[in-house]
């Protein structure tokens, strides 16, 4: 197995750090807002998986076992579960249907009383939102990350 570089790694942990901050402020502002534990506490479940997924990133550039578990974490926890399912389906797609007066489908997919119903208010569900803008860019980010822009450097003693 080639060895991955250290830019494809960089990209990894920088946007998944970018995701990690935005999911626990949405946590934490919903906990704080509408009065629910559950998500104050899904703040603190996720600062534990952010923490676990730090981790395995530094042990990565040494350990196999690590980089696995590491890149793992990154699509099957940040990028599948919390991006594309708490932001993707929880929140963008409730925001397009309820743009769309969709609210047949609305009642089918959401419970009355689930996550995406709570409220109209705008922070909440905007960071919601983001979740799944930061998974997608944390999807994609390690493999724009292997193409080196090359900049040639002028002779020495040449000007421009």
């Amino acid at each position: 197995m080639p060895r991955m570089s250290a830019s494809r790694l960089r990209a990894a942990i920088t946007w998944t750090t970018v995701l990690y901050l935005v999911t626990f402020a949405h946590h934490l502002y919903g906990g704080l807002r509408f009065d629910s534990p559950q998500r104050t506490v899904l703040a603190l479940v996720f600062s534990g998986a952010f923490a676990v997924t730090y981790l395995t990133y530094r042990l990565g550039s040494r350990m196999r076992w690590a980089r696995a578990i590491f890149w793992f974490l990154v699509y099957a926890f940040w990028v599948a579960s919390v991006g594309l399912f708490e932001g993707g389906f929880n929140h963008a797609l409730f925001a397009v249907l309820r743009l769309l007066d969709a609210q047949a489908l609305i009642n089918d997919l959401y419970p009355v009383d689930g996550d995406a119903r709570i409220s109209a208010d705008v922070l909440f569900q905007g960071t919601g939102v983001l979740t799944l803008v930061a998974a997608v860019l944390l999807a994609v980010a390690p493999a724009w990350s292997r193409r080196t822009v090359v900049i040639p450097r002028p002779a020495a003693g040449r000007s421009p």
